[in-house]
């Protein structure tokens, strides 16, 4: 997967949370839409990232219980 490291922002957006990486992948993804194209991260690496944590958190809540983290690959 390449992401670009910085992706210009249109001035009035702000850059948001986690280290600034909210405005950027929203901005890429809006692009992506805007020029009919795949965006730098796709359903299925979203996905991946982020099923792990849902699934980390829930195994948490539940003492530590292993828990299957479900795949989401392309169909």
């Amino acid at each position: 997967m390449n992401v670009p490291d910085r992706v210009p922002l249109p001035p009035t957006l702000d850059p948001g949370g986690h280290g600034g990486s909210h405005g950027p992948l929203v901005n890429e993804f809006l692009t992506a839409i805007l020029e009919n194209r795949e965006p730098a991260v796709n359903v299925y690496e979203a996905l991946a990232m982020t099923a792990p944590g849902i699934v980390a958190h829930r195994s948490a809540l539940k003492g530590g219980e292993l828990l299957k983290v479900p795949s989401y690959d392309k169909a």
